[in-house]
């Protein structure tokens, strides 16, 4: 019985030793509606020198397009993958599967965009992961 409660003993102290270990953190953004984005979860270190200067948001045609605006605060090129995530009108948010790759220069601005897929989001979410 003492062997089974140290084997027992033994194992929940290496399980707990077992921490988990984010390889791809992310930053995600969530716009608001005065058209500003406001960063709502992550720290990702590679991303942290890009900032989101304006948002802005439109339905055409039925579909919402997005743009944000972002800045390099370095003066070292950045190198990112970013990617928009659409919410729906009953809050629910369908993440994109596809990451697209951007590079901006030191102290540089530019616009991310995209076009809801699906047709039927309010709004967005950016989300970055450095590279």
């Amino acid at each position: 019985m003492k062997f089974e409660k140290l084997l027992l003993n033994l194992a929940i102290f290496a399980f707990a030793g077992c921490a988990t270990y984010n390889k791809n953190p992310t930053t995600t953004y969530e716009s608001k509606e005065d058209a500003s984005v406001s960063r709502i979860a992550g720290g990702d270190n590679k991303t942290k020198n890009i900032v989101v200067i304006n948002s802005l948001k439109n339905q055409i045609s039925g579909k919402l397009h997005a743009k944000v605006e972002v800045q390099n605060q370095s003066s070292k090129p950045s190198i990112f993958l970013y990617r928009f995530d659409w919410v729906s009108e009953d809050g629910s948010v369908e993440n994109s599967p596809v990451w697209s790759n951007a590079t901006i220069n030191g102290k540089e601005m530019q616009t991310l965009q995209a076009v809801d897929p699906r047709g039927n989001a309010v709004d967005f979410r950016l989300v970055l992961k450095g590279t």
